[in-house]
């Protein structure tokens, strides 16, 4: 079961009510032998199968026949003392024994099929435990088949291997264990001994005093006491002398013991060594089968491949017959084709001569369709001529009978004239009251009015709209090289920091003073190097970008300004505007074209003072473009200035820090910390 859950399948196969249905094993043996197990025999495994236990019958009784053709004519492996798993058992009451059988087979045949060292390495993978079930397994199908299986023989090999390899480690941890025990051993027996040659010295000493302290007849009270104290001495260091005696003879027995399990591991060890020998030897000879048994593989496919070139070089042979009898055939209808232009040779210049005369008579007809259609467009042109010469005829007959009318209502009314003038004064009073002064002003002066307006119109939106769209742009800027403002200082803190680390490593390889030191504290001085001149260009670009900011900030106080006297002088210009508008009403009022022949003098002077404005807003737009050109330059020369100033100022920093480096070698890490912010405080200072 454990084995049968390594497999990727769709259908459920963790129990064996699950595996009961037979269809999670027909997808593990669809897996494991595609050519054999295809589709086609996948279809007729039944899924939909629920508990109906007859289905389930029957799809375990197509896999066991599968699996047995597959055994006989796929693998040539023919089961004589094996009986056939029992598909109602399994079927009815999920018999595990039954189950445990046709795992087998199928187990035997993911070792026997053409990819089964993959599946022979996954089972390598496995616990312990279940590579010995498996093993038996395999074991006990190979006795049945009487047939001795390759991969089963490396499966073995391998484990006894792994075990022989493993106990040959632990020999050796308790070799090398045992060999240390016994060198502490040795080293105490030696101190031991020091230590009883010392004690030896002592007392021989101390019995030769003792020789001449008995051989004085006359002693002092002193003289004894010392005595009685000697021999105190003496006894202490005879006992302890026995009790380093006996812990010596201890110590040699425990010493013994350790040298004979030595022996005896080396013992072990060599045999082990032996085993090892044997264990390689079959690893060789298992190399050598697995490479006859891919051979074997090889050479089947091979036969099998040659097998399908037999069958095609038959229906090769097939439709080689079927294209010559269709060759024969053709053959014979271009005989009778043959023939038949033959006979057809004397038609052949008559029908070109038809053909020649077909396409004289084509052309000809497409130049009479050519002339029709131009005939036709004449035609059209005459007719909508005519129609214009008709309308202007209508048109005119109607202004003749409009100035006949006209003529006689002249004459009527030269007639009545001198009778109606009352009338005609109240009449022209009462037109002159409805139509005001507003509708008495003559069509040239409206115009006028309006392209005042228009213009007025523009001027404005020409004042306000570059301002006002320069001023999101130049916030714009303004924010982005803030960002980069920023950005700019952090990469600067980080340098200040990787210079401070470099001049530590700096200082400690100078301490060491050896020549491989020598060469990395180079390396490390050109890293300093590289670093400080990356330093020095963040802090003149920093630079750069302060010295932008304060430009872009003086420019937009500047367009700030020019706004409010561009809004300021708007406001004025509609004032005026507004005026003129007053008086030109108030002249219109008062005009009379028949009476007032001054009014005219007033719209001239009001045209001239028109184009006076217009002369001025020309002349400060192109002081405008000159000041902008003026602007661009100064940039340009800001720009080239500062580049110079900071490649001077990047040489000279450069210089100093090198003469630092080279002053400071000598001095120690806080000091040159020191010197360097106090050399950052001064080059802050004289940025600003």
């Amino acid at each position: 079961m454990e084995w049968l859950q390594t497999f990727d399948v769709e259908a459920p196969h963790q129990t064996l009510d699950a595996l009961s249905d037979g269809v999670a094993m027909a997808q593990v043996l669809n897996q494991i032998a595609p050519e054999w197990f295809t589709k086609s025999w996948m279809s007729k495994i039944k899924s939909d199968v629920g508990t109906n236990w007859r289905l389930k019958v029957s799809n375990l009784r197509k896999i066991v026949e599968g699996i047995v053709d597959y055994y006989q004519d796929g693998l040539n492996q023919h089961f004589q003392d094996f009986s056939k798993p029992d598909v109602n058992k399994i079927g009815e009451k999920c018999d595990a024994a039954e189950m445990g059988r046709l795992l087998q087979l199928i187990l035997g045949c993911a070792i026997n099929c053409n990819h089964n060292q993959d599946y022979i390495a996954q089972i390598r993978a496995m616990e312990e435990s279940v590579q010995q079930v498996i093993m038996q397994a395999i074991q006990e199908l190979e006795q049945i088949s009487h047939y001795p299986n390759p991969s089963s023989i490396i499966i073995d090999q391998r484990l006894d291997y792994q075990k022989l390899v493993s106990e040959l480690e632990a020999a050796t941890e308790a070799r090398n264990q045992m060999a240390q025990r016994c060198h502490e051993l040795d080293m105490q027996v030696s101190l031991l001994q020091e230590e009883k040659t010392i004690f030896s010295m002592e007392n021989k000493k101390l019995v030769a005093r003792m020789q001449e302290f008995e051989t004085i007849d006359d002693l002092s009270a002193g003289a004894g006491h010392r005595y009685k104290e000697m021999r105190k001495q003496n006894d202490t260091l005879k006992e302890e002398m026995f009790k380093i005696e006996t812990s010596r003879d201890d110590y040699r027995l425990k010493v013994e013991i350790q040298e004979k399990e030595i022996l005896e591991l080396q013992s072990k060890l060599e045999d082990l060594q032996k085993t090892a020998d044997e264990a390689r030897h079959l690893k060789d000879e298992v190399d050598i089968l697995r490479e006859t048994a891919e051979k074997v593989v090889q050479y089947e496919a091979t036969i099998t491949s040659y097998k399908k070139k037999l069958e095609e070089s038959g229906d090769l042979k097939r439709q080689v017959k079927i294209l010559e009898d269709k060759n024969t055939y053709y053959m014979q209808q271009n005989l009778e084709l043959e023939e038949e232009i033959k006979k057809s040779g004397t038609w052949k210049p008559q029908l070109e001569m038809y053909r020649k005369q077909n396409m004289e008579l084509h052309q000809k007809l497409n130049e009479e369709k050519k002339r029709a259609d131009k005939i036709e467009f004449e035609s059209k042109k005459l007719l909508e001529k005519l129609d214009s010469l008709q309308i202007e005829k209508e048109r005119l007959t109607v202004e003749r009978d409009m100035l006949k009318e006209t003529n006689e209502e002249l004459k009527c009314f030269q007639l009545q004239q001198r009778s109606k003038t009352s009338i005609t004064q109240n009449a022209s009073i009462a037109l002159l009251d409805e139509t005001g002064p507003e509708n008495m002003i003559p069509p040239e002066v409206k115009e006028k009015l309006v392209r005042l307006q228009h213009e007025n119109k523009l001027l404005k939106l020409n004042q306000r709209g570059p301002e006002v769209d320069k001023l999101p742009v130049v916030q714009a800027l303004l924010d982005d090289t803030t960002q980069q403002v920023n950005q700019l200082q952090l990469e600067n803190q980080l340098a200040n920091q990787r210079v401070l680390e470099l001049e530590s490593q700096i200082e400690e390889l100078n301490e060491t003073g050896d020549a491989g030191m020598k060469h990395r504290l180079s390396e490390l001085q050109n890293q300093l190097r590289v670093v400080q001149t990356e330093k020095d260009l963040k802090i003149t670009q920093l630079e750069e970008r302060d010295a932008s900011i304060a430009e872009y900030k003086q420019k937009l106080i500047v367009m700030q300004e020019s706004l409010r006297r561009s809004e300021q002088e708007v406001v004025a210009l509609e004032e005026r505007y507004k005026r003129y508008i007053e008086k030109a009403k108030s002249v219109i009022k008062n005009l009379d074209p028949k009476q007032n022949p001054s009014s005219f003098a007033e719209v001239n002077v009001l045209r001239s003072q028109l184009l006076e404005k217009h002369k001025v807003i020309e002349d400060l737009e192109e002081e405008k473009e000159q000041n902008k050109l003026c602007r661009d330059m100064e940039e340009k020369l800001m720009t080239t200035a500062f580049y110079k100033l900071g490649m001077v100022r990047h040489r000279d920093s450069v210089d100093h820090r090198l003469a630092v480096l080279g002053s400071n070698q000598g001095q120690s890490f806080l000091t040159r910390q020191r010197q360097a912010t106090i050399r950052r405080s001064i080059n802050n200072f004289e940025s600003r």
